[in-house]
């Protein structure tokens, strides 16, 4: 059994704000394959089975609220993947944006966009 420090048990969610949580669904839907585990409609947001013990949660940003700046550095998922090359490859099929893969310390990586700018990357190590 391994000694946990502190209160963390994990991490529960990624939170991306969008500018329309059904039209955001939709894509993470059709074009990901995530399926919603729960919604809140008052709220304006949608949580994702990712896999694993975290999930996704995509929050409708506030009327008048900014989207962040284009390249702005910020918090962003990292989703594991056992073939990055194969998966970037079904992204680009279903028109999402993909960035250039990487390789390094046995670790595939590429970044990729949702339909309101967000970064992600899939990431394949070993």
């Amino acid at each position: 059994m391994v000694e946990r420090h502190g209160w963390f048990e994990g991490v529960d969610t990624v939170l991306l704000r969008v500018r329309d949580v059904g039209e955001a669904e939709a894509w993470y839907r059709d074009r990901l394959g995530l399926v919603r585990t729960f919604a809140d409609g008052h709220e304006r947001l949608v949580v994702l089975d990712v896999g694993g013990a975290g999930s996704l949660t995509l929050w409708q940003r506030k009327v008048g609220e900014a989207p962040p700046e284009p390249g702005a550095a910020g918090t962003y998922p990292i989703l594991r993947v056992s073939d990055a090359r194969a998966v970037r490859s079904a992204l680009r099929e279903r028109g999402v944006r993909v960035g250039d893969l990487s390789a390094s310390g046995g670790v595939v990586s590429f970044p990729f966009f949702d339909l309101d700018g967000n970064l992600l990357e899939a990431c394949q190590v070993g």
